[in-house]
């Protein structure tokens, strides 16, 4: 479904008007300018694209009916109309053909990497140390090395800047551009800056990824 659509789902459901919701309909569905396949889902739409959503949205959006509707309701709906599953990040990675992708035998932590680029950008630690965290949380999200398809390309270098402004800086040292910090990042963890696309071709389409609903038979069009 186009994000207008989802919008006019979102203003039948919980009031107000499809322009409230638009922004976070359109946020989710980004992705699709990295390809434009339904594997760029692959990216957001899962429960730890809600959390991202809430971050740069906040926990909830006031509609023009004075309602304060959960973002991460909205982020749900959203994916029901979609796909025929609410998933999880780790249910699209496990579909990502391993055997494309190179290995790599150790990735430096967050920390280590912290530590590298605060001397690199004459800055402290903690300035830039967020930013690292940030790229390597997916970690947690996979148990191999999948796990960077995520963030680990230009989107999301741009995404970080989205999360964490457009510089950082404590006042004492330096600012640092947040896009320019996440270029070294990913060039430091992978050796280059990949587009999303080459990660989003090696997805391997499902029918639960691409059981969108019709808009005309919902009523929308």
């Amino acid at each position: 479904m186009h994000p207008y659509h989802h919008a006019l789902s979102s203003a039948r459901r919980y009031g107000g008007a499809a322009e409230d919701y638009l922004p976070l309909h359109n946020w989710f569905d980004a992705t699709k300018a990295n390809m434009s396949f339904f594997t760029h889902r692959a990216l957001r739409h899962h429960y730890e694209g809600v959390r991202e959503a809430v971050h740069v949205f906040g926990g909830h959006i006031a509609n023009t009916e004075s309602t304060s509707v959960a973002v991460e309701t909205i982020a749900l709906q959203h994916f029901v109309e979609d796909m025929s599953v609410i998933p999880s990040a780790a249910d699209w990675l496990q579909y990502i053909d391993r055997s494309k992708m190179s290995e790599f035998t150790t990735i430096p932590t967050a920390e280590e990497l912290a530590d590298r680029s605060a001397r690199r950008f004459a800055t402290t630690p903690p300035v830039v140390l967020p930013v690292h965290q940030w790229f390597l949380e997916t970690a947690t999200w996979f148990t191999d090395q999948r796990h960077l398809a995520m963030r680990h390309h230009s989107f999301g270098i741009f995404e970080a800047e989205q999360r964490f402004g457009v510089v950082l800086a404590d006042g004492s040292s330096p600012p640092v551009p947040t896009r320019v910090l996440g270029e070294w990042h990913v060039r430091a963890v992978l050796g280059r800056i990949p587009t999303a696309a080459e990660f989003i071709r090696l997805v391997k389409g499902r029918p639960w990824m691409a059981a969108a609903q019709n808009p005309r038979r919902l009523g929308l069009i």
